[in-house]
């Protein structure tokens, strides 16, 4: 076993990707078919993923992966690239084959861009060696942040009406294209949505069912808000945006009511936002965060990055900087 030969190879074509749905059943218990794994790696709008496996006697028995994205980066839109799938068969694991294929694929970033940033989340399993062995940061563990229907219902029980309402959308309309392609970043550092990626991420995405909904106030959209109800009792928030800030405080509570409305569940969670007008509105709504190391909403999310090439005084490097949300881990 310690005399093993392994073949390294870039993943070049969308061809017999089954051997990724085997790789990430026998790495996460997950089944995925090849359709998952083309629409990650190939369909991407930001262009195609950077990827590397390596192989023993013809098999794969590792992969790493990163994919494009696009960032608004203190006013300016760079490609940027995400750290997704890291796998290795458990009869392979310790054998070095994670930071090899992972340094393959940071040279051939760094080839493509000088000034390279990767984000990632990574598993208990992989940490480790992304900041230890990759020189990863770790710039934040982010909590989780929840709200009970019961005490939202308390909370807004004396809410009045007002004019505008709910919509929701089952495709990318003109309506939802316009707002996308209009709205400007909140933060020094955020996700880009176009009508092409956001079609991508959203209605497109053979993992997760994403429900879309927008307010609108004669007859123009205020905000938009991705939701996914992912368990019987549990709704996921991964996108809240609104184009003016000041409607973060007047209209995230009109998200909510519908949403608990619809789905009948009994909690709506998502990331703690350190963007103050999100974490400030969440918090008006009652949002609450679970202080133990145990019990509901405990876990944290290690939000970790890789740069070369930036100046030291950077917006990247700040947590506070990021629109931090799930929408932005695919």
């Amino acid at each position: 076993m310690e005399n093993m030969e392994f073949e390294f190879k870039k993943i070049t074509t969308d061809e017999n990707l089954e051997r990724f749905s085997e790789l990430m059943y026998s790495c996460f218990n997950l089944k995925l078919d090849a359709s998952f794994f083309k629409w990650k790696y190939f369909d991407n709008p930001a262009g195609h993923a950077i990827a590397y496996e390596a192989l023993y006697n013809g098999k794969t028995v590792s992969s790493y992966v990163i994919i494009p994205e696009l960032y608004w980066i203190d006013g300016a839109v760079k490609k940027i690239y995400q750290s997704v799938d890291t796998m290795t068969h458990p009869d392979f694991q310790r054998k070095g084959l994670f930071v090899k294929l992972a340094q393959m694929a940071f040279q051939d970033a760094l080839i493509q861009d000088k000034e390279l940033l990767i984000i990632g989340f990574p598993g208990s399993q992989s940490y480790g060696g992304f900041v230890n062995k990759l020189n990863w940061k770790l710039l934040h563990n982010a909590n989780y942040t929840f709200l009970p229907n019961i005490l939202f219902t308390i909370r807004n029980c004396t809410k009045a009406n007002n004019t505008a309402s709910i919509i929701k959308f089952n495709e990318v309309t003109d309506m939802l294209s316009n707002y996308l392609q209009t709205i400007q970043p909140h933060t020094m550092v955020s996700k880009v949505f176009n009508k092409e990626i956001f079609y991508w991420e959203t209605f497109n995405n053979p993992r997760s069912k994403y429900n879309v909904i927008g307010i609108i106030k004669n007859s123009e959209p205020l905000g938009v808000c991705v939701y996914e109800v992912d368990y019987k009792n549990t709704c996921l928030i991964s996108w809240l945006h609104f184009k003016d800030k000041l409607n973060y405080k007047i209209h995230t509570s009109d998200f909510l009511q519908y949403i608990f409305k619809e789905t009948k569940i009994k909690y709506i969670y998502t990331w703690n936002a350190q963007a103050p007008i999100l974490s400030e509105a969440y918090t008006k709504c009652g949002f609450l965060t679970n202080p133990f190391k145990k019990g509901p909403f405990h876990s944290k999310i290690p939000f970790i990055i890789y740069e070369q090439g930036f100046s030291k005084d950077s917006v990247i490097g700040i947590f506070e900087n990021y629109d931090f949300q799930p929408i932005m881990l695919d």
